[in-house]
C-alpha cells in the first residue's frame, strides 16, 4: 500500500481539516505512516497569520521535502493563498491547493484539476469535508463556521479564508452523532469568528439553541468552545450554560488591547467598555467561570501608557491565562500601513514585561481553584495510579488514583497548582461513563 502522511500547522479549524482530508485519503488505499520519511504522498495544511507562522511553514516543508525525495507533496491552507512563490520552487510540491479547494485534495490526488478560476469567497462549498473520528484524541474538533467579516486591521484571515460562513445545524447535528457513535464524550466547536454563526443563515443569537440540541445527543457528555468573540455572551447564551454543567464554562476571548486607542486602531467591532460588561455579565451568572484571553503587544502607535493600560485590564478581570503576540505587519491589511511602528527591541521589552505580568496574574488567579472539585476528562495515563487531563473550566489537571483510564471523566479535589498545572486526588465518584474507545490513540 502507499504511505501517506499530514503535517498540521495553526488552528483548530486546520486540524478538523486535515483530519477529514486524512479520512478521504485513508478511503483511496493509502496508509498512514508512523513518521513523515519514505513515504509516497505528504499533505501539509499551512498557516501564515503572522510571518513566523509563514517561515516556519516554509522550513518544514524544505526540511520534508529532502527527507522525502521520491513523495508527491500537497500543500494547503492559509499559506498558498498568500506565499505561494515561496513554496511552488520547492522540489516535489506538485500541488498548491488554495482554502476554498481544500474539500478537492482527495479529488486532485486522483487526477482532478484545480480550478483556474478566481476563488468565490462566499462558496459553501468548503463544508464538503467531513469527519467521523479524531485521530489520537480524547476529544473531538467540529467545525461549524469559517471565514470571517470583521477585517480588523492587523489581520489577514478574511484575505485569505473569506467572508463568514456558517455549517448549517442539521450536519452539525450529524456529525456530532458520528463522533459520539465514534466513543468522543466531548466536542470542541471551532470556527475563525464562532460569534457570527448562524448570521449567514438568518439566524440570530443562536449558537445557544445549537449548544443544547448538540448536548442532547447521546454520548456527548461535554461541550466545549474555541475562541469566542465577547458579543456572543447575550442572556440566551449565558442561559444554556446555566441551565448546563455540561457546557464548558471555560471562555478564551480576545481583548488585544486594554487601550480604546488602540482597539480603534485595530477596527475591533467592541468598546472597552463593551468588553468589560460582557465579562462582568459572565461572572455573575457564572461565577466559576474561567476566562482568557488574547493580547498583541506592541501595535503601531501603542505608547507606554497603552501598554500599562493593558496589563492592568488582565488585573482587573483576573485572566487565567493570556496569550501574547508581538504585532507583526501583514500585507494587505490596514495596519501595515499606519504611522507610528515601533522598534523591534521596544516590541521585544514590552513582550518580557507582558510575560512576566501576565505570569504573576495566572498564578494568583490559579490558586483561588485549590479546594475546588473539578470533572475531568484524562487524556493520557502515564502509570496505573496517576493520569493527565482537562477540566470542564479548562484546567489542566494531574490526578493520583487507581484503576484510572483514558478517555474516562473523573471528580477530582484540587490539592496543589504549579505553573498552571494542578494535582489533586480523584475522589472516585464511579457513576460517570467511561468512553475507552479511542485508547489506542496518541495522547493529546
Amino acid at each position: 500500500m502507499p504511505e501517506c502522511a499530514f503535517v498540521t500547522f495553526g488552528c483548530k479549524i486546520n486540524q478538523y481539516d486535515t483530519q477529514a482530508i486524512r479520512e478521504e485519503i485513508l478511503e483511496l488505499g493509502y496508509q498512514e505512516a508512523e513518521k513523515p520519511e519514505g513515504i509516497d504522498l505528504l499533505v501539509i495544511n499551512s498557516c501564515t497569520v503572522t510571518e513566523r507562522a509563514g517561515l516556519k511553514v516554509e522550513e518544514r516543508v524544505k526540511s520534508l521535502a529532502k527527507k522525502n525525495p521520491e513523495a508527491d507533496i500537497i500543500v494547503t491552507g492559509c499559506m498558498t493563498e498568500d506565499d505561494r512563490q515561496r513554496l511552488v520552487e520547492i522540489p516535489g510540491v506538485v500541488h498548491l491547493v488554495g482554502n476554498e479547494e481544500k474539500h478537492r485534495v482527495a479529488e486532485i490526488i486522483q487526477g482532478a484539476e484545480l480550478s483556474h478560476e478566481r476563488p468565490r469567497r462566499k462558496s459553501r462549498d468548503i463544508f464538503g469535508l467531513e469527519i467521523s473520528a479524531f485521530e489520537g484524541r480524547t476529544r473531538a474538533f467540529l467545525k461549524i463556521q469559517d471565514g470571517c467579516d470583521s477585517f480588523c486591521s492587523y489581520c489577514i484571515i478574511p484575505y485569505l479564508r473569506g467572508g463568514s460562513r456558517s455549517r448549517d445545524h442539521q450536519p452539525v447535528l450529524d456529525e456530532a452523532r458520528r463522533l459520539a457513535e465514534a466513543g468522543f464524550s466531548e466536542l470542541v466547536l471551532t470556527g475563525i469568528h464562532l460569534r457570527q454563526w448562524g448570521r449567514d443563515l438568518g439566524i440570530e443569537d443562536g449558537l445557544g439553541k445549537l449548544l443544547t440540541g448538540l448536548r442532547d445527543i447521546d454520548g456527548i457528555e461535554r461541550i466545549r468552545l474555541s475562541s469566542i468573540g465577547e458579543g456572543a455572551f447575550t442572556d440566551s447564551f449565558l442561559d444554556a450554560f446555566v441551565a448546563d454543567e455540561g457546557l464548558c464554562r471555560f471562555f478564551h476571548v480576545p481583548l488585544q488591547s486594554g487601550s480604546q486607542k488602540i482597539l480603534d486602531a485595530m477596527r475591533r467591532d467592541y468598546s472597552l467598555d463593551d468588553f468589560v460588561e460582557a465579562m462582568s455579565r459572565i461572572r455573575e451568572r457564572l461565577p466559576d467561570a474561567i476566562l482568557a484571553t488574547d493580547l498583541i503587544v506592541g501595535f503601531p502607535g501603542e505608547t507606554e501608557e497603552d501598554f500599562e493600560a493593558s496589563m492592568e485590564m488582565v488585573d482587573a478581570l483576573d485572566f487565567a491565562k493570556v496569550h501574547l503576540f508581538p504585532y507583526s505587519p501583514r500585507p494587505r491589511t490596514g495596519a501595515a500601513r499606519l504611522e507610528g511602528h515601533l522598534d523591534p527591541a521596544v516590541r521585544h521589552d514590552r513582550m518580557l514585561r507582558a510575560r512576566q505580568h501576565c505570569d504573576a496574574v495566572q498564578q494568583r488567579v490559579s490558586r483561588k481553584r485549590l479546594g475546588d472539585s473539578v470533572r475531568v476528562l484524562l487524556e493520557k495515563v502515564s502509570s496505573s495510579s496517576e493520569a493527565e487531563g482537562l477540566s470542564r473550566e479548562g484546567l489542566r489537571v494531574r490526578v493520583a488514583g487507581q484503576g484510572l483510564l483514558r478517555g474516562q471523566e473523573v471528580k477530582v479535589l484540587l490539592e496543589s497548582v504549579e505553573s498552571g498545572v494542578y494535582c489533586g486526588s480523584w475522589l472516585e465518584e464511579k457513576t460517570l461513563p467511561q468512553k475507552t474507545t479511542q485508547e489506542k490513540g496518541q495522547n493529546v
